[in-house]
């Protein structure tokens, strides 16, 4: 009744991983406006679909999110992100949408991790990350820096002049990527963000590639 990227935001919490304050609206369901009011604002209000992030197919990317949400366009925020999109449609949603409504962090670095290489499997985490929020990077709209964590070695390619992530950085989110992989049961992959120094996890599904 909470769909799949809301029941990875609860079992990241359930593990103790550093998750922003959440509220899953259930399919059919309306918020609860004293839940609401306890996260602040802004908000942050995503899909959590029936059937999304699963362990075949992830949907990443295919439905709506919607940033910046106030109270007052938290109705309408909420109505937006159950019609779906068409992407989603095309990818085969069923209809079924709860919703994820979440603090939105003021990023100031952000990205995806992967538990295991997707492509070629292994045992190294693989980053991605760039300056600003997080929808850039998963949407591809940004080049992102690139770190490689093979053991306790960080191999990085930056997209610009600079690193967007320190050798020490890189591993603090090697090990929550890996601490999210144990407590799922599979490789996962995570995005994540910087809030000045605290680091977030906001979304965790499962590697359908592998």
């Amino acid at each position: 009744m909470i769909g799949g990227k809301a029941e990875g935001l609860v079992k990241l919490q359930e593990l103790g991983l550093p998750v922003p304050p959440f509220v899953a609206v259930p399919v059919g369901e309306e918020p609860d406006e004293s839940a609401v009011a306890a996260l602040g604002e802004p908000l942050a209000v995503r899909s959590s679909a029936v059937g999304e992030d699963a362990a075949d197919r992830s949907a990443a990317g295919q439905y709506e999110t919607v940033l910046g949400v106030t109270r007052a366009t938290l109705p309408d925020a909420v109505v937006q992100v159950r019609a779906g999109t068409d992407r989603a449609k095309t990818y085969g949603a069923d209809g079924e949408v709860a919703v994820v409504i979440q603090r939105q962090v003021p990023a100031t670095r952000a990205g995806v991790a992967f538990s295991r290489d997707p492509v070629a499997g292994g045992d190294d985490v693989l980053i991605e990350c760039a300056l600003g929020g997080g929808e850039a990077v998963v949407s591809g709209k940004v080049t992102p820096d690139r770190y490689r964590i093979a053991g306790d070695r960080v191999h990085a390619r930056a997209a610009g002049t600079t690193r967007t992530l320190r050798d020490d950085e890189a591993h603090d989110v090697a090990e929550l990527v890996r601490r999210a992989e144990a407590g799922f049961g599979r490789p996962v992959d995570v995005e994540f963000c910087f809030e000045g120094r605290m680091l977030w996890l906001v979304q965790c599904r499962p590697i359908t590639t592998l």
